[in-house]
C-alpha cells in the first residue's frame, strides 16, 4: 500500500513538474515574445526575463527586436536616359509591431521576401527618374532617400519600420558598359570644351574692359598733366612778369647771362660777333 502511494505521489510530482516546465518561458534581451492561443494573439511580452503561460494551450512565438539587415539581389533597372544598370541594395529594418507582423507576415523569411519585392519595386521607380550620370554622382542620396520613404510607407502594413535603404553598387551590364563609357567620356569632353570656350570668351571680355579702363585712365592722366603743365607755365609767366616789372634792369641782366651761358657753354666754341650788337651790350658796356 505504501509503495502504491509512493508511485502515485511520484506520478503527481512528475506531472506537476512537467506542467510547471511547460508553463515557464524566457524572453531574452534582444527578443519580444507573443502568446498565441488557437492562432490568435493573446498578449505581447517585451520585458526580458522568466514568464509564465498556460501549458498545453498557449504557444510562445519569439521575434527579434533588433535592427536587422537585408541585402536584396541585384536588380537590372533602366535610368531616365534609357541606360540599363545593375543595382544592389541593402535595407536596415526592425519589427515595431509584433501583432501586425504575426497576423500579416508570420515569419522572418516571408518578411524578407516581401521586403525584397517592395524595395526593388521602389528602386526601379526612383532610378527611372534620373540619368545615369546623376545616379552615380549628385542625386544618388536623393534617390536612396526616396526609396527609403516609399518603402517605409508600404512596410507599415507588416508592422515593420524601414530605417534606411542604401544602393551598394551601380554597375553597367557587360554587353553595353564600354559603349556607355565612351559616350559619357565624349559628353564630358564636349562639356569641358564648352566651359573652356565660355571661359575664353569671359576672359576676352575682361581684357577688353581692362583695356578700355586703361585708355580712359591714360586719357584722364594726360588731360590732368596738360592742365597742370599749363597752370605751371602760366604761374611761371606771372612770376617772371612780376619780377620784370619790379626790376627791369636786373631781369635783363639775368636773361643776358642765361643767353651767354647757353651760347658759350660748349668747349672750343668760336664765335664772331659785332660788338655793337644788342647781344654783346652786357659784356662790352661798363
Amino acid at each position: 500500500m505504501n509503495q502504491q502511494k509512493l508511485i502515485v505521489y511520484g506520478v503527481v510530482a512528475a506531472f506537476v513538474l512537467i506542467v510547471a516546465w511547460l508553463s515557464l518561458y524566457t524572453v531574452r534581451q534582444q527578443e519580444q515574445a507573443m502568446i498565441v492561443a488557437l492562432g490568435k494573439v493573446v498578449r505581447l511580452v517585451d520585458a526580458p526575463g522568466l514568464h509564465m503561460k498556460m501549458p498545453f494551450y498557449h504557444q510562445v512565438v519569439y521575434f527579434d527586436k533588433r535592427v536587422l539587415n537585408n541585402e536584396s539581389p541585384s536588380e537590372e533597372v533602366q535610368t531616365l536616359d534609357k541606360e540599363r544598370v545593375l543595382v544592389d541594395s541593402y535595407t536596415r529594418w526592425q519589427i515595431v509591431d509584433a501583432g501586425i507582423f504575426y497576423r500579416n507576415v508570420r515569419s522572418i523569411p516571408v518578411a524578407l521576401q516581401r521586403l525584397d519585392m517592395i524595395v526593388n519595386s521602389n528602386v526601379r521607380e526612383a532610378v527611372a527618374k534620373v540619368s545615369l550620370a546623376d545616379l552615380v554622382t549628385s542625386k544618388r542620396y536623393e534617390v536612396m532617400r526616396e526609396i527609403q520613404m516609399e518603402s517605409a510607407e508600404e512596410a507599415k502594413q507588416m508592422g515593420i519600420k524601414i530605417l534606411d535603404v542604401r544602393l551598394k553598387r551601380t554597375d553597367l551590364p557587360k554587353e553595353n558598359s564600354e559603349a556607355v563609357f565612351r559616350r559619357m567620356r565624349a559628353e564630358r569632353q564636349k562639356e569641358a570644351s564648352k566651359l573652356r570656350a565660355e571661359g575664353e570668351e569671359e576672359a576676352q571680355k575682361v581684357r577688353a574692359e581692362a583695356e578700355r579702363e586703361r585708355t580712359v585712365l591714360l586719357a584722364e592722366a594726360q588731360r590732368d598733366s596738360r592742365k597742370l603743365q599749363g597752370e605751371g607755365e602760366g604761374e611761371a609767366i606771372r612770376i617772371t612778369g612780376a619780377a620784370f616789372n619790379k626790376d627791369p634792369q636786373f631781369y635783363k641782366l639775368t636773361r643776358s647771362l642765361d643767353a651767354y651761358k647757353e651760347a658759350f657753354g660748349g668747349s672750343n666754341t668760336l664765335m664772331v660777333i659785332d660788338a655793337g650788337t644788342d647781344f654783346m651790350n652786357t659784356m662790352v658796356k661798363p
